[in-house]
């Protein structure tokens, strides 16, 4: 074999397309399945601009790899999508290197499976920057410190980075203009941090990658301002939070690194000052039990209170039950629950509502019937399920008249433990319903392992599907698969007389609604 074959054999074992590329981008050779991923042959590839080829989202991010390589440099493989001839868009594994005295680059596409898990779902995308959503980000910190995992972790540095005039900086630019600087932004984080980097709000960003690398993810976002030729520069306020130097658990980590990144979304980079440097563990222990003396003390303080909404049955217009939401102070208990969990006393709120619902039922009619969320953690805890048992077996009258919402706010994790202890819960008489169905992306896990009696279809679609056929399909498509489950259908965010009427001619039988078909 020449040696000319021999490389190229080396190149395709591993790639199923290989190009060289100029320093403006533009195509000199190509060689493999150009047909199948580009719908170009070879010949017609050469003169092309490789940005071209891939989707407008990808363009800025493959041109701030290619251009960050040095002589011999390689660049990791990264999932991109190139856009076919035809409209269609097949999603590669890209790889580059720049070889010592060449003014070419050496580029790689290899086509990923159908359904692997390169890149992710659009809702959890934020369209603006094609950086994860901050629930989706703070997910995909907490799995590279999941058990089992190795050790130390891929990802053990967290970057997080406010841009203080990124917001006034927006407001003087054209739409297009706009566009290019929260794309150049996100190119920065997609390069530098792979698929783990996210927007956590506005103008606050997060990143894992190595801590080696903050600096560089620093300079190269304060100079997009100038690369752009915008009148003012980015105020850049960063701050790294490296868990190697914790001394603590992976779960310990993961927990600080998570609490660190929702005070960051919440108050900025000044709020994580205790958590950063060597210090970090005992900032964390510090400021944690600041926060859990706040939150016991409005636990047992009489500073949770309950507020019902009703659940109407769409055919009579008729109340078949109240959902129980908790207010804190009140107020939503939204950051109140986020610091349960990270702080792990989410049992203790749990276990608080249930304890309320139960006494509200002893003095309500007895035809009232109400439903209480339980978090995923609490159903995997041992102990609190062993005490809620015990307490609904003491008080068999509230058989058939208290239900259960799982909600998931985590991971249910041991599948048939969960199975096992819901069920004795069902048996007991107390309906379960499967919360937020449509959005998390266990949802469909859940609902094949587990039985419930009744679904709750998430109200993101109920309230975009009159407006959108393509969410109009999503709730169809959902409560179809409802009926042949044999569960009951509740929607949410049925706010609107249209919505209403849709939902019942859709088949919903049950509403978390503001108005019914009557009204």
């Amino acid at each position: 074999m020449k040696p000319v074959q021999r490389y190229l054999g080396f190149a395709f074992a591993n790639a199923d397309l290989l190009m060289e590329v100029d320093g403006d981008g533009a195509l000199h050779f190509a060689a493999g399945a150009a047909l199948a991923l580009t719908g170009y042959s070879d010949a017609e590839l050469t003169g092309r601009a490789l940005a071209d080829l891939l989707v407008p989202a990808d363009r800025a991010l493959v041109r701030r790899v290619l251009d960050a390589l040095g002589d011999n440099d390689r660049s990791s493989p990264r999932p991109v999508r190139l856009r076919r001839r035809d409209g269609r868009v097949v999603v590669c594994a890209l790889a580059a290197y720049r070889m010592q005295g060449s003014p070419l680059l050496s580029v790689t596409f290899c086509q990923l499976a159908a359904g692997a898990a390169a890149l992710p779902a659009p809702h959890d995308v934020d369209p603006a920057t094609e950086l994860l959503t901050p629930a989706a980000f703070a997910q995909a910190a907490a799995v590279n410190f999941a058990p089992g995992g190795v050790e130390p972790p891929a990802c053990a540095a967290l970057t997080l980075l406010e841009m203080n005039n990124l917001a006034e900086i927006r407001t003087r630019l054209t739409a297009e203009a706009d566009g290019q600087l929260m794309t150049e932004i996100g190119a920065v984080f997609r390069q530098h941090g792979g698929a783990v980097a996210g927007r956590v709000a506005d103008n606050r960003f997060g990143v894992m990658a190595p801590a080696s690398l903050a600096e560089q993810i620093t300079c190269d976002i304060a100079r997009i301002a100038a690369d752009l030729g915008l009148d003012q520069p980015l105020e850049v306020d960063a701050r790294t939070l490296d868990s190697n130097s914790f001394g603590l658990s992976r779960a310990d980590r993961s927990r600080l690194l998570l609490h660190a990144l929702r005070r960051f979304a919440e108050a900025g980079a000044g709020a994580v000052d205790m958590l950063s440097g060597q210090s970090a563990a005992a900032g964390f222990v510090q400021d944690a039990v600041g926060c859990l003396a706040r939150l016991r003390d409005d636990l047992g303080g009489n500073r949770l209170s309950l507020v019902f909404e009703p659940i109407v049955d769409l055919k009579t217009g008729r109340m078949h039950h109240l959902e129980v939401l908790s207010r804190f102070n009140g107020d939503r208990p939204g950051s109140v629950i986020t610091l349960a969990e990270e702080l792990g006393v989410i049992n203790d709120v749990d276990m608080l509502v249930c304890s309320l619902a139960m006494r509200e039922l002893e003095t309500a009619p007895p035809d009232i019937i109400l439903a209480v969320n339980l978090s995923a953690v609490s159903v995997g805890s041992d102990l609190f399920m062993q005490s809620l048992l015990a307490q609904l077996k003491a008080q068999p009258g509230l058989s058939g008249r208290l239900m259960f919402e799982v909600t998931e706010t985590g991971n249910l994790g041991d599948l048939e433990r969960a199975r096992n202890v819901l069920g004795a819960v069902r048996r007991l008489g107390h309906p379960l319903c499967l919360d937020d169905f449509g959005v998390g992306m266990a949802s469909f896990t859940y609902i094949r392992a587990l039985d419930f009696d009744h679904v709750k279809l998430d109200g993101s679609f109920i309230a975009k599907m009159c407006v959108n056929k393509r969410e109009e399909a999503i709730v169809t498509g959902m409560l179809a698969l409802c009926r042949g489950l044999g569960v009951t259908a509740i929607a949410e965010h049925v706010e609107t007389p249209e919505r209403c009427c849709a939902c019942a001619a859709w088949g919903a039988p049950w509403a978390r609604a503001g108005c019914s078909p009557g009204r």
